[in-house]
């Protein structure tokens, strides 16, 4: 069954600047083909916010690009206090000041801070984010720690960074005492084609950091994360196994399901272009400023058409037909699938268990 779709989305992501200024390999951003890379100015974005306001929108999240080179970020920031939504924000920490922490602190209204850190050490954090960036991430999370604010970190897990994950997980929660931090893995998406063997992880890596992930959750019980990556994966493997082994298929699997963003969330480009997701920059819905964000929400065909991905039953599809957990499959990410297949209504070949094992017998290994 679908799930119920609000009248209006809960939640915005909103990438506020095209800009960066580090120089990651694996970055999903940039490089999608029809995405134009420029920012709006802050009248288009003040004024969205108000009907973002009107649509009774209660969150959204900042990112980039790197939302601190705008000049006017603090005044953004005010924008959506005003229209009394809450907000959070993705950064890379590099331009993270006592001062802007203590603005967001005063606010009253951030939901949390995540800090990007991909290693416990600056020559493997640095290795895929560019020279002079872990110092200065570093600084960022405790920054933010001392003037009270909810701060966490995302690891993207890479060839580069394997053998340090225990070493990270100690950074993160024993170091730094942070409550928790997510992880997820370098994708195909924008850029990370251009590297792959230094961004994609191979099969015995990736059993590597499942491995390694699975024993660090039981070190650190809830304070792991992940929606994506190695550690989802896992997880996701248990529950297939356990599954097939009692008889009884996981409720609602069997069929395209994915993530649930387009019956709460929306994504907005930099360039004002409206999106299903972060993830999809490429299927345009409409403009803020000419188009009308409820509109678009309860009338796009394309996001109807992602709603009903839960009609189409993974049995259609060849290559899943003969699949041992073919009743306990999602076929994973709507937007990694229509990146590397052209189609939303297709399994993401990336994210296939079936693959991953067949490639790890070639290799001798098992899961």
């Amino acid at each position: 069954m679908s799930q119920t779709v609000m009248r209006t989305p809960r939640s915005i992501d909103l990438e506020i600047t095209s800009r960066c200024n580090a120089s990651c390999k694996y970055c999903y951003y940039l490089n999608n083909p029809g995405v134009d890379y420029r920012d709006l100015p802050k009248e288009r974005w003040l004024d969205f916010f108000a009907e973002l306001q009107r649509c009774q929108v209660m969150e959204v999240t900042l990112l980039g690009g790197e939302p601190l080179l705008r000049e006017d970020f603090l005044e953004l920031v005010d924008g959506i206090v005003v229209n009394q939504m809450r907000f959070s924000l993705l950064t890379n920490g590099s331009l993270m000041t006592s001062a802007i922490a203590n603005h967001l602190m005063s606010t009253g209204r951030c939901n949390m801070v995540q800090v990007s850190l991909d290693g416990s050490s600056p020559s493997v954090h640095e290795s895929l984010r560019g020279p002079g960036s872990f110092a200065p991430a570093l600084a960022a999370i405790r920054q933010l720690q001392e003037v009270g604010l909810p701060v966490t970190v995302r690891v993207t897990i890479h060839p580069g960074n394997v053998d340090d994950l225990t070493a990270i997980a100690s950074l993160l929660l024993e170091e730094l005492e942070l409550s928790s931090f997510s992880t997820n893995a370098a994708s195909s998406l924008g850029d990370a084609g251009k590297y792959p063997p230094d961004v994609l992880l191979r099969p015995e890596q990736r059993l590597q950091a499942m491995h390694t992930l699975a024993e660090l959750d039981q070190a650190y019980p809830g304070r792991i994360h992940a929606n994506a990556g190695p550690l989802a994966d896992w997880r996701n493997f248990q529950q297939m196994e356990a599954a097939c082994n009692s008889g009884e298929a996981i409720p609602g699997r069997g069929r395209l399901v994915g993530c649930g963003c387009v019956f709460g969330q929306i994504a907005v480009r930099s360039d004002g272009a409206i999106t299903p997701c972060v993830m999809l920059p490429q299927m345009v819905l409409g403009h803020i400023g000419k188009d009308n964000l409820a509109t678009i929400w309860q009338s796009s065909p394309d996001l109807e058409q992602m709603r009903k991905r839960d009609h189409v039953e993974l049995k259609s599809f060849e290559e899943c037909c003969d699949c041992v957990w073919l009743q306990n499959c999602t076929g994973n990410c709507p937007g990694t699938a229509y990146t590397r297949t052209g189609e939303i209504n297709h399994p993401c070949p990336d994210a296939c268990m079936k693959r991953f094992i067949s490639e790890l017998d070639e290799m001798g290994l098992s899961i």
